[in-house]
């Protein structure tokens, strides 16, 4: 089962050169030598040994809530879908407790929770995900556009083009240098191609 989202490579690239400040939720700097090599493997795509130094991290430190995103992180890209879940959900926790993140990196957190369960065939526990990250943040674009494909994955058809539409009418609130993907393109909308009011829909976003 697919599931929708921007691709990883993008939120990974967002999450390296965008600020993510190596320290504690204490405040205490975490730029040493093991740190810094989870983030160089990560970068250069060395997705199973970056996961052994963020792991590592984690059992250092257990509050460190980048160290518990990055790991989410290496994991989905493994396509530990289950296992990127339990990451995530545990970096959320710390973020309630915490509250470290920046708007951008809450988004991309969210993002992927939501595409984690997705992607592991658990379309309802996204949905929840999603529409508690509306409720938090409700301008944010992405947000709709999962949620359209939960309900797609779900077979509710109608709840999913509301929600397509929501999407693009807050087109302008994405991650900096995101745009919205055509939602034809999407694995979740395939059984939709030849709908009359999917196409309807299309037509009326401008997509011809």
């Amino acid at each position: 089962m697919r599931f929708c989202a921007i691709a990883l490579p993008a939120l990974s690239s967002f999450l390296l050169f965008h600020g993510v400040p190596w320290q504690d939720p204490q405040g205490r700097r975490s730029g040493d030598a093991l740190a810094e090599r989870a983030r160089e493997e990560f970068r250069e795509h060395k997705y199973q040994a970056a996961e052994r130094d963020f792991r590592a991290l984690t059992r250092r430190d257990p509050s460190n809530v980048y160290a518990q995103l990055f790991l989410g992180q290496c994991l989905f890209a493994q396509q530990k879908y289950v296992d990127a879940s339990t990451s995530f959900e545990e970096a959320r926790e710390l973020e309630e407790k915490h509250a470290v993140l920046s708007l951008d990196q809450k988004r991309i957190l969210g993002d992927q929770l939501a595409m984690a369960y997705g992607m592991a065939g658990q379309p309802k526990k996204a949905r929840v995900v999603i529409e508690e990250a509306i409720r938090r943040d409700p301008d944010y674009a992405l947000n709709y556009y999962n949620l359209a494909c939960a309900f797609a994955e779900l077979g509710e058809r109608d709840r999913m083009l509301v929600n397509i539409s929501l999407a693009f009418k807050h087109k302008e609130h994405m991650l900096q240098g995101e745009q919205l993907p055509d939602p034809r393109s999407d694995q979740s909308f395939q059984k939709y191609l030849q709908d009359k009011q999917f196409i309807k829909l299309m037509n009326e976003l401008g997509f011809k």
